[in-house]
């Protein structure tokens, strides 16, 4: 283990998160890969323009979003993971200004207000990791756990289901948001558990209780990165979808800790953060209509 260097695990947080946070933002403005491919085809005999821009974008985009994992291990070399987390909603700022300025994309005063609701809201949540005990934050009863998450993502899918069929690319990207979101946390959330699940932490699990909840978890991963390209794909707004992503995924693991786990404590900060983040999502309902 490296010295103990505070300030150098927030500075690679804050690179990291922004990092992600554009590259949602490349997915977004490179989503239409396939549309510029076909629009490849000559028409009346000239070539259309800009057939390869938007698949290079995208590509890179993809690199940005599957290479963040590097700075979470560099950074635990340095300081606890809460620290590194804890900037997690910084790079909001970083998207909302390539969103307007790149993708030129309108940012309404509710959209603004709600953003930064929940941009404070996170923030407050993630600073208060730092200051939190270090408890036992997987004994908890499996049974309720898994019975919880699987009624989620069964939820999930129904819903996403139902948005998908509406043409309205605000509702998409609010459905969708929650969801990917949800399911984006649950995957550092399963991997604890299956890390821990033997009694201390290990790098893997030690036991196949632990795999069989490990394994998973990289699955859900995947899942919750393919649906945003599908919410991409169908025109929800980067500014609106990152915003309601990043308050499911800093709310689910904190409300399922909070329901199951005993030892949790909810300090004032976590519900003044809460609070920050549903009046952040009541800012934006209108644009989910």
């Amino acid at each position: 283990m490296e010295a103990s260097n505070v300030p150098l695990a927030i500075l690679i947080g804050v690179i990291s998160t922004t990092q992600l946070h554009v590259a949602k933002a490349l997915e977004r403005q490179g989503i239409e890969v396939f549309e510029v491919l076909r629009s490849k085809i000559k028409k009346n005999g000239e070539q259309v323009e800009g057939g390869i821009k938007k698949p290079i974008i995208y590509s890179l985009g993809l690199i940005l979003n599957n290479t963040t994992f590097i700075y979470a291990l560099v950074a635990q070399r340095f300081a606890p993971p809460a620290i590194y987390t804890s900037m997690f909603g910084i790079g909001l700022i970083v998207l909302m200004i390539y969103a307007h300025k790149v993708l030129q994309e309108k940012i309404t005063r509710n959209l603004l207000l709600g953003s930064t609701a929940i941009l404070c809201g996170t923030t407050i949540l993630g600073v208060e990791n730092i200051l939190r005990k270090d408890i036992d934050r997987f004994a908890m009863d499996l049974t309720p756990t898994l019975i919880l998450i699987g009624i989620f993502l069964i939820l999930g899918i129904f819903s996403m289901l139902a948005a998908g069929r509406k043409n309205n690319s605000h509702l998409i990207a609010g459905i969708f948001g929650i969801c990917c979101g949800g399911y984006g946390s649950l995957d550092p959330f399963l991997k604890g558990i299956g890390q821990n699940l033997s009694g201390q932490p290990q790098w893997v699990p030690g036991s196949w209780q632990g795999w069989a909840i490990f394994l998973p978890s990289f699955l859900i991963g995947f899942i919750s990165f393919a649906l945003t390209q599908v919410a991409f794909a169908k025109k929800a707004p980067a500014s609106l979808f990152v915003p309601v992503y990043n308050a499911s995924y800093i709310l689910l693991p904190l409300l399922l800790q909070a329901v199951l786990l005993p030892s949790y404590t909810l300090f004032w900060s976590t519900f003044i953060g809460i609070g920050l983040i549903l009046l952040g999502i009541f800012f934006m309902r209108n644009l989910f209509q």
